[in-house]
C-alpha cells in the first residue's frame, strides 16, 4: 500500500476505468442530457471490455478472457502488418 486512504468501495481498476470514460469519452463530447450521457457511457464500455485490448491482461480483450477465450498471459490479438506506402 503506498499510505493512500482508500474507501473500501474503491479500487484501483474501477478509479482507472471512470478516469478513461471521463476524459476518452465524456469530456470531449458535448452532452445536453441523461439520456445522451447513458449512451456514451454505454457504447464506451462496449468499446472498453469488447473491442480494446488491454496491456494487464497481454494485451487481450476482457471479453474474450472473461469467456475463456484468451489467456491472461498469452496474447491472442492478432497483429495487423503496416506496410509504407506505395
Amino acid at each position: 500500500m503506498n499510505g493512500e486512504a482508500r474507501s473500501h468501495t474503491s479500487a484501483p481498476s474501477t478509479d482507472l476505468s471512470k478516469s478513461h470514460l471521463k476524459y476518452e469519452r465524456l469530456y470531449i463530447d458535448e452532452i445536453d442530457d441523461a439520456v445522451m450521457l447513458a449512451k456514451h457511457a454505454e457504447e464506451y464500455r462496449i468499446e472498453y471490455n469488447q473491442i480494446r485490448p488491454h496491456e494487464a491482461i497481454a494485451w487481450n480483450r476482457p471479453k474474450d478472457v472473461h469467456q475463456g477465450l484468451a489467456d491472461l498471459t498469452n496474447p491472442t490479438l492478432q497483429a495487423t502488418e503496416i506496410l509504407p506506402p506505395s
